[in-house]
């Protein structure tokens, strides 16, 4: 689906205003109908780490504190995904992002070990103690473009054109956009508001993944690998065996 055609679902389930074009259109309903579907997709970027939005990042760690600097952090970077950042040479977790009252409590004291961790503060990548040189560190994030253009399929994080192409679920954004633009109406709203979070519910069950599957009398078992939701601080942590 389009930019239009989501628009053209939202007008239908609303009964409301259906302009033949929605981006670049000066039509107050244009205009509206473009705010509230930008808003909803934003904030559903915002709502949940999509399996779609996540992208992994490698660096090769500079041998300093900072280890990514402001400018040199992915253009589409939206939120750091907790707890996955690794030390890919020692394969120890650099457990965070951290609060600032952790950071600055470390920062106060002498803090060296192989578990190390980190911030995010003014745009750059901090960490404690600073990773070696030449280390290769990697991290999963979701990005905060949540559409694209239909015809080159660069991304973006709202919609411009009327042809571009939601990233996150279409039925989604149509339920989220019909919901809120009854609301600002001032019209019945609450079956809608269900509908939504009903299908929300639904996809965030289908993209979870199901932890601790076939623990019990497990043949294939080995030692402690089976992943119970706690980040381990190395992979001794998981039985030593890879």
């Amino acid at each position: 689906m389009t930019l239009l055609t989501i628009a053209d679902a939202v007008s239908d389930e609303t009964k409301g205003p259906k302009p033949t074009t929605i981006a670049g259109n000066a039509n107050p309903d244009a205009e509206n109908m473009l705010r509230v579907i930008n808003k909803c997709g934003q904030k559903l970027t915002l709502s949940y780490p999509w399996n779609i939005l996540r992208v992994e990042k490698l660096v090769t760690a500079p041998g300093v504190e900072t280890l990514i600097a402001a400018s040199a952090m992915p253009s589409n970077f939206g939120r750091f995904v907790p707890e996955t950042m690794w030390d890919r040479s020692s394969n120890n977790l650099i457990s965070g992002p951290i609060s600032p009252v952790e950071w600055n409590g470390l920062k106060i004291q002498t803090f060296s070990s192989q578990n190390k961790k980190f911030i995010f503060r003014g745009g750059a990548v901090l960490t404690a103690p600073a990773i070696t040189s030449g280390v290769t560190v990697a991290f999963e994030y979701i990005k905060k473009n949540w559409c694209e253009v239909a015809a080159g399929g660069s991304e973006k994080a709202a919609f411009t054109i009327d042809t571009d192409k939601p990233l996150i679920d279409e039925e989604l954004i149509i339920r989220y956009a019909v919901y809120e633009w009854l609301a600002a109406e001032g019209q019945p709203f609450q079956s809608a508001y269900r509908s939504f979070l009903d299908y929300f519910d639904i996809l965030v069950g289908n993209e979870t993944a199901s932890a601790n599957v076939a623990i019990v009398a497990d043949i294939f078992g080995q030692n402690s690998r089976h992943f119970d939701g706690t980040p381990k601080a190395s992979r001794a942590s998981y039985g030593g065996d890879f």
